[in-house]
């Protein structure tokens, strides 16, 4: 007689137990547990819980769920496309992201009419979109230029080339969807600082100057204005007192019950590279962490060629990305 059992071994001989994550080790035959069966006490426990189960009245048992699976799925994902909106003012830690505006028309390309960079806790770097730049792969040409040419892809990576800073997500906002966003708000409040009186695609808009709030409407009036001696730089200046307004106005507990139908509406006129999760990280720091210099890329207005361009000084340059995105 070999001494063997049924399983071929030997009492008191050890076996090959493999989890993952290991080759495997020798572990001692629990005393009373024949090869691949239970202990008597396994089969004890067993004999009880079915005892348990059978009595009248007796409720059913319930696995215990992790917390995380808890979560409501619905208000996650709304505050994930609701963060895509706040990102416009709030970037989130140390990231560069550039926000385009894009003005696109009915069968014509996208060009970006607004250009702002902006870094977690940091600054903001307005690019204004007739800044002569040199786009990759296609030569010197404005900046708003480089969104219809190889789309936020390209204009971030010429971004990246103009600030020497690497910027690594973008969101375009359709300035169409403006008007929808902010009606989905109910309004937004801003301080005009001048009247705004002039006619957008044959539509008349007049806003008085003062603290005002806007329609959807009246709000793409004044983010599209460009009849103050400064042009395109007193354009720049609105947009950013609109974007900051915006994440002001969805961060308002009082404009919580508009949140589902904001997000909506942020989700068809945003465009972005973030995935849910990290825009929900910049939705978390709303409210924690401000913003710090607001600046506009430093330059001077000429004609080349016939055509008007914003030409930087690139030594200034340096210095003021250094104070906002650097």
């Amino acid at each position: 007689m070999s001494g063997r059992d049924a399983s071929g071994k030997r009492p008191g001989e050890r076996m090959k137990v493999f989890r993952a994550g290991q080759l495997g080790r020798n572990v001692e035959r629990p005393p009373g547990r024949e090869s691949g069966g239970r202990s008597r006490d396994e089969q004890h426990r067993t004999a009880r819980r079915r005892e348990e189960r059978a009595r009248p009245g007796a409720l059913p048992r319930t696995e215990s769920v992790p917390r995380e699976r808890r979560l409501p799925v619905l208000p996650l994902l709304l505050l994930a496309v609701l963060a895509v909106l706040v990102v416009l003012a709030w970037p989130f830690g140390g990231q560069r992201v550039v926000l385009l505006g894009s003005d696109a028309r009915a069968d014509e390309a996208s060009r970006s009419d607004t250009v702002v960079v902006a870094k977690g806790g940091g600054g903001m770097l307005a690019v204004p979109r007739d800044t002569l730049v040199t786009i990759p792969g296609v030569g010197e040409g404005k900046i708003n230029a480089a969104l219809a040419t190889g789309g936020p892809e390209l204009a971030t990576e010429t971004l990246s080339d103009l600030t020497g800073e690497p910027v690594g997500y973008y969101v375009v906002l359709d300035f169409g969807g403006v008007e929808e966003i902010v009606d989905a708000l109910g309004g937004i409040t801003i301080n005009v600082e001048e009247p705004i009186d002039y006619g957008l695609e044959g539509t008349p808009v007049s806003i008085p100057a003062g603290e005002q709030t806007l329609s959807g409407e009246e709000a793409l009036g004044y983010v599209r204005y460009r009849g103050t001696p400064t042009a395109d730089i007193g354009r720049i200046e609105r947009q950013q007192r609109f974007l900051q307004a915006l994440a002001s106005e969805a961060t308002s507990p009082t404009k919580l019950p508009r949140l589902p139908g904001t997000a909506l509406a942020v989700w068809r006129n945003v465009e972005t590279n973030m995935n849910p999760v990290r825009a929900a990280f910049f939705a978390a720091r709303v409210g924690v962490f401000g913003i710090g210099e607001t600046e506009i890329y430093p330059g001077t207005p000429q004609y080349i060629d016939g055509i008007s361009y914003w030409v930087p000084d690139r030594e200034a340059g340096e210095r003021v990305v250094q104070e906002t995105i650097g």
